[in-house]
């Protein structure tokens, strides 16, 4: 394929952030009890992305572990808070995964330079919390001309309040096209069937 053909192609990836998660901070328990809700939603996802062939990127907060490893990790996080979620959303052996040091996934991380090596153009972002760290990485993936969805039942901040703002700003300033995810496979087929046209 040449490189023009290339630069046509519409090729999404899945981000799923901070799911590799504690949840032992103010009000954790709140986001815990909401991300389990989510695991059914982001799950489904990951099997289109996965059927697909699609790469799936998994962009999670490092805790500050020295030498960081998935496995360092799974075992930081793992507590009564956190265990139905983590077990149920681990990533797979061909998942990326990518270890941020602040909010956005974009920080001091190597993620654009990853996908653009698998030429990307649209970013399907689901996790927590919304209006971070979630919202933090739409707007820095919006910065570098990616193209933003965000299935807003597969994203939860600790109020109701914070998750509207955040689909708000990444909707209205943002450009992100906002769906359930029910829609996403029907998106999906869209994107890639543009491919052969």
């Amino acid at each position: 394929m040449n490189s023009s053909n290339q630069k046509d192609k519409q090729l999404p990836a899945l981000l799923i952030v901070d799911l590799i998660n504690s949840f032992t901070f103010k009000h954790g328990s709140v986001l815990a009890d909401k991300s389990i809700h989510m695991v059914p939603k982001i799950n489904y996802i990951r099997d289109i992305f996965k059927n697909k062939k699609l790469p799936t990127i998994y962009v999670n907060d490092h805790y500050k572990i020295k030498n960081p490893t998935q496995e360092k990790l799974i075992k930081h996080c793992l507590n009564p808070l956190s265990y139905d979620l983590i077990k149920h959303i681990q990533p797979n052996e061909e998942d990326y995964f990518i270890f941020k040091p602040n909010y956005s996934g974009f920080y001091l991380t190597n993620l654009d330079e990853l996908l653009k090596k698998l030429n990307i153009t649209h970013l399907v972002i689901v996790g927590v919390a919304g209006n971070r760290c979630v919202l933090f990485t739409a707007n820095d993936a919006f910065m570098r001309d990616y193209n933003l969805i965000i299935p807003r039942d597969a994203i939860s901040s600790v109020t109701d309040y914070d998750e509207k703002v955040a689909i708000y700003m990444m909707k209205d300033i943002l450009n992100a096209t906002v769906i359930q995810t029910q829609e996403i496979e029907e998106m999906i087929n869209h994107l890639v069937s543009n491919n052969y046209q």
